[in-house]
């Protein structure tokens, strides 16, 4: 290990500034390297995440690395829960100048106790950039490449509106609403969204919930704590009321002029219609009517759902980054950094 190098928890309701801006600096020198394609991030971007952690992953913990008193690595660890309580959702970012250095194992070594403690199995990550050092690094530790997903985005300005104009196909209506499922669509909406069970996951040891109208409910209250707005478009089949299809967009207070889009489900007897497509497109429609100043949608697909990228495309995302999930049971990553 780097002489001098010190790991540590790290809270950041109690952090200082400097920290504070130590952590920043790491998140935005690894942006410039393995992210070149998002805007610049600013400290108030930094900080507005770590006040609003990402919704339905579980309780997170933070870990910094110093060298010399500056921060030079981090790790954020989501501990997943219900079907998925078995995984550490770990992300281990060192500041470029000082990669190589054994940083990255330092902090994950430090990371190991807590996901132990806490009854994980699997350590897992979601976003490694394709070709990156971190991809190198988590190879040298025997972490198995399970999962390929494309970051995609669609920057508003210049973007072609009429992409985004969709004519529902005969047999459905559509519905929208900002926050709250209606009453007297929540029990299907929550079927619906079990359509995600088909998306392809590779190896990701990640399974999609079991959802349920308590579920939804419980999703929208943690979104509403952390200020988060939802909104959701669904096609509703006429000639029996129910949801067959959906999508839903996030907004973060910190990042207001993005838009995250998240689950596209179509259940499997309504589709072939073209919902997909158009229940995104009104969305994107909606969404933009209100809110003019935005500046980009992002959304991830897995490389082999192969429709879905071809949709995103034709409303005018394009494809911005490659990504690989890795994981690696726990017990055998503890094993192989003894020897580290």
């Amino acid at each position: 290990m780097t002489a001098g190098l010190e790991v540590e928890r790290f809270d950041p309701a109690c952090a200082t500034e400097g920290d504070l801006r130590g952590y920043y600096r790491v998140m935005l020198a690894r942006q410039e390297i393995d992210r070149p394609d998002e805007p610049r991030l600013t400290y108030e971007d930094v900080l507005g995440r770590l006040e609003n952690p990402f919704v339905g992953f579980g309780p997170v913990v933070y870990w910094v690395a110093r060298l010399g008193g500056e921060v030079v690595g981090l790790a954020i660890v989501y501990f997943l829960e219900e079907e998925s309580g078995h995984i550490g959702l770990t992300e281990v970012i060192v500041h470029p100048r000082v990669r190589r250095r054994g940083i990255g194992t330092a902090v994950l070594k430090a990371v190991v106790p807590e996901l132990r403690a806490r009854g994980r199995t699997l350590v897992e990550t979601w976003q490694i950039t394709k070709g990156s050092d971190g991809e190198r690094w988590a190879r040298s530790l025997n972490f198995r490449s399970v999962h390929t997903v494309l970051m995609q985005a669609l920057v508003i300005p210049g973007a072609d509106s009429a992409l985004w104009q969709d004519d529902v196909p005969a047999g459905y209506r559509l519905r929208r609403w900002a926050g709250v499922v209606p009453e007297d669509l929540v029990t299907s909406f929550a079927a619906a969204r079990n359509a995600m069970h088909d998306a392809p996951l590779g190896g990701l040891g990640y399974e999609e919930p079991e959802w349920t109208a308590e579920r939804v409910r419980a999703r929208e209250a943690e979104l509403r704590r952390n200020n988060i707005e939802l909104r959701a478009v669904v096609a509703v089949h006429e000639s029996t009321g129910e949801v067959a299809g959906l999508t839903e967009l996030e907004l973060h207070p910190h990042r207001p002029f993005w838009g995250f889009q998240r689950d596209t489900a179509v259940s499997a007897p309504h589709r072939g219609h073209g919902l997909g497509r158009c229940i995104k497109a009104h969305l994107i429609h909606w969404l933009l009517a209100d809110r003019p100043d935005l500046d980009r949608i992002y959304t991830t697909t897995g490389a082999g759902n192969e429709h879905m990228i071809r949709v995103n495309e034709q409303l005018g995302f394009t494809t911005v980054r490659t990504m690989v999930a890795v994981n690696r049971d726990l017990a055998e990553l503890e094993a192989e950094l003894r020897t580290r």
